[in-house]
């Protein structure tokens, strides 16, 4: 049934209502229909190869194959997989008491098992260019010194970086650059924003973007001024080296150990670095991948940095799941839990009040 649908899905895509018009790559760029897309460019639908009829969305993360892009755009929407499978049936006009063999059967899982096998090293591969491009991009921009993202840190975060005994590599300035996406090809622009490194053991698999108005003068009014690209999952912002300055391959190599703290953003987690010297502070990005992290050898104790900004209990439950990630972990080491005081949001919003 996928290969005879994959042989019409141009044809399937108009009965679904989707413009089938591919680009040079074989790629079509349809809007998500159940979300408010405003314009294309985050979804995509391969048109060719093992991968016919698959399609994923880079915003939300939402993908699928052939039978997922049926559920996806028919309308009534099919609510089971076996909807999709009696819908699949009649628009190809097959008979439902066809009947399949044991051997079409093993034939379709070893296909199935051929198709996985390469789909996950294509992932792999092309996971890997992603990385080299990211860190190619990220290692040509210029440090924060002397920039608008410095400007925003200091003047509108109220953090003072010249008390930093060494100052976060892992920030860095994009005035105007361009990005080349190995995977489907497009181009995007990235202008005013700082860029900062997500490391995962000894590489960089993403890049964090906070974009500013051009002067530094707050953060940019768009609809996300804080984005994500690449492979976040077990990567940080590394903001502080702690006092020893190494990174934790080399700390780990000489058994150097220290005091980790890990934080949601850049700007909640950097006055524990300025406050902490003694600390290595590391920011997820996020309150989910602060709970996707590893232990690194290089850390004799963790320090979750709590926000008060957590409100709901979805919030307060991802926090106990990253405190019980951790715990997981310790092996008798310490894991403490430390917030600032009730009345303020984070760590920066004190600092802003004049705790630092």
């Amino acid at each position: 049934m996928k290969d005879a649908l994959q042989a019409r899905v141009f044809e399937l895509m108009r009965d679904l209502g989707i413009p089938e018009k591919p680009d040079r790559n074989g790629l079509v760029h349809p809007l998500n229909p159940n979300r408010a897309d405003k314009k294309p460019g985050s979804l995509i639908i391969w048109t060719d190869g093992d991968r016919c009829g698959g399609w994923k969305d880079y915003s939300s993360g939402d993908s699928g194959d052939i039978f997922g892009m049926i559920q996806f755009w028919a309308r009534p929407r099919p609510a089971e997989k076996i909807d999709v499978y009696w819908w699949a049936l009649e628009w190809l006009g097959w008979d439902r008491g066809r009947v399949r063999s044991l051997a079409d059967d093993q034939a379709d899982r070893e296909r199935r098992e051929r198709e996985r096998r390469a789909e996950e090293s294509r992932s792999k591969a092309l996971e890997a260019a992603r990385s080299r491009a990211l860190f190619a991009l990220w290692l040509g921009l210029p440090p924060i010194t002397g920039t608008p993202a410095e400007r925003y840190l200091v003047n509108v975060r109220g953090l003072p970086l010249d008390r930093l005994k060494h100052q976060p590599g892992a920030l860095r300035w994009a005035e105007r650059v361009e990005f080349a996406d190995p995977e489907t090809g497009e181009v995007v622009e990235w202008r005013h924003c700082m860029v900062s490194a997500m490391t995962h053991g000894q590489k960089v698999t993403g890049l964090h973007r906070t974009f500013l108005k051009p002067d530094g003068n707050g953060k940019a009014e768009r609809r996300k001024a804080k984005t994500m690209i690449g492979s976040a999952a077990g990567a940080a912002i590394r903001l502080s080296p702690g006092p020893s300055g190494l990174s934790p391959t080399q700390a780990e190599k000489k058994g150097i150990t220290g005091p980790l703290a890990i934080g949601e953003g850049i700007e909640t987690s950097l006055p524990i670095a300025i406050a902490r010297p003694d600390y290595r502070v590391w920011a997820a990005g996020s309150l989910s991948l602060m709970g996707l992290l590893e232990w690194p050898a290089c850390a004799s104790a963790v320090v979750l940095l709590r926000d008060n900004d957590w409100h709901s209990e979805a919030a307060q439950a991802a926090f106990d799941r990253v405190h019980a990630h951790w715990q997981a972990q310790a092996k008798g080491r310490p894991v403490v839990v430390v917030a600032p005081p009730p009345e303020v949001d984070d760590f920066n919003s004190w600092v802003m009040r004049g705790a630092a």
